[in-house]
């Protein structure tokens, strides 16, 4: 009973853990401001629109980041920005969105997320680094200093127009690495 206790307890704090609600509420406060800086689908009449993708068990997660992102937001914002949480499994519902927001997933359901943004030139946020190599467009390195990750190739391959002050103050991510 106790080697089968052991594996769940550890697998139930590692989902709690990989999350933290201070890199969510970072996350909360810029990708708002960020998006700002993406001039791909200018419809001012629109506004922004943020759809956050999430697997199954961290729909808690999503609906807390969206209500820490509506609750940040600039009051320049608070009339044109509206954010959705979906499933990755319904993710065609996020086809009018202007940035999809990645949570972790498998493999195969962020491929396809990430391959319906470029399609449809849509600015994608991961909450994890190891999603620029998928082809996240934009992820955060967060220490004594918090930059934006800017996934150039990304970018060049979903034909963004992003601000150029945004390359000034991020990180580029060409492929292979972090500068």
């Amino acid at each position: 009973m106790r080697h089968l206790l052991l594996p769940i307890l550890l697998t139930v704090s590692l989902q709690a853990y990989i999350y933290n609600d201070s890199l969510l509420l970072i996350y909360a406060k810029i990708v708002p401001r960020i998006m700002l800086l993406d001039h791909t689908n200018d419809d001012t009449a629109r506004g922004k629109r943020l759809c956050i993708l999430y697997e199954g068990s961290d729909r808690f997660v999503a609906e807390k980041l969206k209500a820490m992102i509506l609750q940040n937001l600039p009051a320049s914002m608070r009339h044109s920005f509206q954010a959705k949480t979906v499933p990755y499994s319904q993710s065609p519902e996020c086809s009018d969105a202007t940035a999809l927001m990645l949570l972790d997933a498998r493999p195969r359901k962020i491929a396809r997320a990430i391959e319906m943004a470029g399609r449809r030139r849509m600015l994608t946020f991961s909450y994890s680094n190891t999603l620029l190599r998928e082809g996240a467009v934009i992820s955060l390195s967060v220490g004594k200093e918090i930059h934006p990750i800017v996934n150039v190739m990304a970018v060049k391959r979903s034909a963004l127009k992003l601000d150029p002050i945004l390359f000034q103050i991020a990180k580029i991510y060409d492929g292979s690495d972090i500068k």
